[in-house]
């Protein structure tokens, strides 16, 4: 059997992601512009459906081709000064550290959270925020370890000194439910092609309202107010004097990923039939007989076992084999993981049936013997 546990890694898209954009690709698109505003509203579904998701306003939801897009519209846009401090967090994926590294030759400072067994401490996180802080750019949950940070916890801690807190989200949204209203992050963002099971290539950004006017952000043609004038009011009313729009959509410019929006709009409505809730249950029981089965084979877990930190991710090392070896190993028997930092990393979703996490726990034990 195939079992397939590398969520983390690559989500299995969707058959209703699949099956929407299998018809627009065979009904709409060969058409052209005859048919293509069929398609369209899909993306005003999907807008819909990702502040649903995220409990924000529509008007803070932007789409970006991934997480990296995301982080760098807010690297790119805030107006940085000599002496503005960066808390950035020690073995964090280099898609949450390049951007903010990259400001170190504009006079920015980055200050280091260090990583301790696997996860980080809220007293280390409070103690790289000084009064120079501008910015705490964290990863909700560690690519590797699965640990979570406490999201509520930091948004206070920048609250104190009036920090802004911008979010990796991509190993979290679509497994963990995150609510924006309840968690006063500024910024977030997150590629669709992990835990939301979307096509590779879509992902959302999300700023808060009020915090818009503070980056400056690249402006497509659609980006501006009154574009569409242009095509019904006749000639002469070609006018560049717009002003941008006041929304997140702003950055999304011009023509977009039509198809792969259609497909995330599919799969967010099924996410949303199901409710976040459920997945996050059925997505901790299977990460917790990960953990207890694991443990008893004698592997070291990754991470705190922590009731407050768990994710979607298990990374362990066997005792008898290394991390990369072993997760080759598993691969080319049809179990499917990946092996980021030298950690097998396991990474099961609703979707996962028992008997996937009962061939790995096999796999497992068969290689001490």
């Amino acid at each position: 059997m195939m079992a397939y546990l590398d969520y983390a890694g690559l989500g299995r898209l969707r058959p209703p992601a699949v099956d929407a954009m299998r018809q627009a690709l065979t009904d709409v698109l060969p058409h052209g512009s005859a048919e293509i505003g069929q398609i369209f509203p899909a993306r005003r579904r999907a807008r819909a459906a990702m502040a649903t998701l995220l409990d924000c306003a529509v008007e803070e939801i932007a789409f970006v081709p991934n997480t990296s897009t995301g982080l760098q519209l807010v690297a790119d846009g805030l107006d940085w000064r000599p002496g503005d401090e960066i808390v950035v967090f020690d073995q964090d994926f280099p898609a949450n550290v390049h951007p903010w590294r990259a400001l170190i030759e504009r006079g920015v400072r980055l200050s280091w959270v260090p990583m301790r067994d696997g996860g980080y401490q809220l007293d280390d996180i409070a103690a790289a925020i000084t009064g120079a802080t501008r910015l705490i750019a964290v990863s909700h949950v560690h690519f590797a370890t699965g640990f979570r940070v406490d999201l509520d916890a930091i948004c206070a801690l920048a609250a104190r000194t009036g920090a802004l807190v911008c979010v990796d989200a991509v190993q979290s949204l679509g497994a963990l439910p995150l609510s924006l209203t309840d968690t006063p992050v500024d910024f977030l963002a997150a590629g669709a092609h992990k835990w939301l099971c979307g096509p590779p290539g879509t992902g959302v950004f999300f700023c808060r309202r009020d915090r818009l006017p503070l980056l400056r952000l690249p402006g497509g043609w659609f980006g501006f107010e009154g574009a569409n004038d242009m095509f019904t009011e006749g000639p002469g009313h070609l006018r560049y004097d717009l002003r941008p729009v006041r929304t997140a959509a702003r950055v999304e410019g011009g023509m977009y990923d039509v198809l792969g929006l259609v497909g995330l709009a599919a799969t967010l409505a099924e996410l949303a039939d199901i409710g976040m809730d459920a997945v996050a249950g059925r997505v901790r029981e299977l990460t917790g007989r990960l953990r207890t089965g694991l443990v008893e084979a004698g592997c070291r877990v990754h991470g705190p076992p922590n009731a407050n930190t768990w994710s979607g991710i298990v990374g362990f090392t066997h005792p008898a084999v290394a991390g990369v070896a072993f997760a080759r190993e598993l691969v080319v028997a049809g179990i499917h993981v990946s092996h980021p930092d030298g950690i097998v990393r396991v990474a099961p979703h609703y979707w996962t049936d028992d008997s996937e996490v009962d061939a790995l726990l096999t796999a497992v034990t068969r290689r001490l013997s």
